[in-house]
């Protein structure tokens, strides 16, 4: 059975937070949102938001979480 990654991501998300913060379950987490959404309701880890490359969800992490150079420069103005 195939499963789209980002309902991956979701449902990893879902599962560190209400069951078990699992390395493992963690690493399945693999699509910028969800790794945003983590680093805020969950904990904000390094290993973590190295992965947040989109720029709305760079955005929003520096906005609620914690304003970081190494994410702020994934944000990029639209022309």
């Amino acid at each position: 059975m195939w499963i789209n990654p980002k309902e991956m991501s979701e449902w990893a998300c879902y599962y560190c937070k209400n069951i078990e913060d699992d390395p493992e379950i963690r690493s399945l987490i693999t699509t910028s949102f969800w790794i945003y959404w983590y680093c805020r309701y969950i904990k904000d880890r390094p290993e973590v938001r190295k992965h947040i490359i989109d720029p709305e969800s760079a955005y929003y992490y520096c906005k609620y979480v914690k304003d970081r150079p190494e994410v702020r420069k994934h944000i990029i103005d639209p022309i």
